[in-house]
């Protein structure tokens, strides 16, 4: 199943099944009002804030973030002091976001399932990879830090 080594377009994937399910149900409406506007609005900066500096330090260390492409180096600082796969973290934010926005379980599950397909197939091939190319320094730094928070 190669579709689950591309995270990015799972997570695209999910997210627009529920937001095509909520429009042909008639109940697809943003808020950004009140409290759980508010806390969407709070954990879509999150989530940028993730992708955003982990970008930056791909861009900084010159590897990849497309987890089809072999790593060059491995990345230890910034986001991923906290956690192994920072943007795994913020595309599953960004689903409990988009749930808080439109009111609607259908992002929940989406996150959900997002979450499932990564934590169960995608996370345990790229550290498969991961474990056989940095070997020791991999070693210390799964010691070091979560899988995900």
């Amino acid at each position: 199943m190669s579709i689950f080594k591309l995270p990015f377009v799972n997570w695209l994937v999910l997210n627009g099944f529920a937001a095509y399910y909520l429009h042909i149900k008639e109940g697809f409406f943003w808020s950004f009002s009140g409290w759980m506007g508010i806390i969407g609005i709070l954990i879509a900066l999150e989530a940028f804030g993730w992708i955003g500096a982990s970008l930056y330090y791909f861009v900084q260390q010159k590897t990849s973030p497309n987890p089809i492409s072999p790593a060059s180096s491995l990345i230890t600082r910034g986001p991923y002091r906290l956690s192994r796969n920072p943007l795994y973290l913020a595309f599953t934010s960004m689903s409990l976001s988009f749930a808080l926005f439109s009111h609607s379980p259908y992002f929940l599950v989406s996150g959900l399932v997002f979450w499932l397909i990564t934590d169960l197939y995608t996370i345990p091939q790229e550290e498969k990879f991961l474990s056989e190319r940095f070997k020791e320094e991999w070693r210390t730094y799964t010691q070091q830090t979560r899988r995900w928070l």
